[in-house]
């Protein structure tokens, strides 16, 4: 069984390394685990990793230990309960720019009576019905991480961070370098001014945080201000700088 990702958000053990995976092949997913991440987040909003590929995926997150977190491609109930359903054990819910869209998210990943998600014990994540304490464990298992990413969200944090049952928020410097202007720097001076405050303003009001980190350095930084969970990189990233790094050697 993978680890419980709630607990492992809410305590204060040692942060989640994970990486971002758009490539939906388990290769991918199984060299995270060997290279010794904690956790992956399948995109499904920016990779080709469709509903069918989830269970492939998550199976093989769970049989190398890992922690698997589900990028869903926006915040809708099905997107969010499908994903759960294939035995996520969390979901990145993108673009959450308001307190109603925060408690649609949280909805969708709890059962009755905490939330609104649809039940059916005969799914994956159920042991196709061979799992009796399902719904209970479900509940206390499953994360629901909501990205703040631009103006509006900003705006709305506090109201966003008084969710209940929200795990965690998720800042996205990528997106909100392009909504304060400074397009495709997320480590621009500006834009991690912006990223500590929001994660000074989620650890104040108990609130677990999590980063994006284009760098080792980068997450460093948000490792050191207490961030529950670090992004660090994507697959398709590390791949290219694999495959360049022996060439520029060789080139020298």
């Amino acid at each position: 069984m993978s680890p419980n990702l709630r607990e492992r958000l809410h305590g204060d053990g040692p942060a989640l390394l994970a990486t971002f995976v758009i490539v939906p092949r388990i290769e991918i997913v199984e060299l995270a685990a060997a290279a010794g991440y904690d956790a992956v987040v399948l995109d499904q909003e920016h990779g080709p990793i469709s509903i069918d590929s989830l269970p492939a995926l998550i199976a093989a997150a769970r049989g190398a230990g890992l922690a698997c977190i589900v990028r869903v491609p926006e915040c809708r109930a099905k997107q969010i309960e499908s994903a759960l359903d294939a035995g996520a054990d969390g979901v990145l819910v993108p673009h959450v720019s308001s307190a109603d869209a925060a408690a649609e998210a949280v909805g969708a990943t709890r059962f009755a009576p905490e939330g609104r998600r649809g039940a059916n014990p005969y799914v994956r994540a159920a042991g196709f019905s061979g799992d009796p304490a399902f719904y209970g464990s479900s509940n206390a298992r499953c994360a629901c991480l909501a990205m703040v990413e631009g103006r509006a969200g900003v705006a709305a944090l506090d109201e966003i961070l008084a969710t209940p049952g929200l795990d965690g928020i998720f800042v996205g410097p990528v997106d909100l370098s392009l909504s304060l202007g400074y397009h495709g720097q997320p480590e621009h001076p500006a834009v991690v001014e912006a990223v500590g405050d929001l994660v000074e303003r989620g650890h104040a009001r108990g609130v677990a945080t999590a980063v994006f980190a284009p760098t080792p350095t980068a997450a460093r930084r948000w490792l050191d201000l207490g961030v529950r969970l670090v992004g660090l990189s994507i697959d398709t990233a590390a791949i290219l700088a694999g495959f360049r790094a022996p060439l520029d050697e060789l080139r020298g």
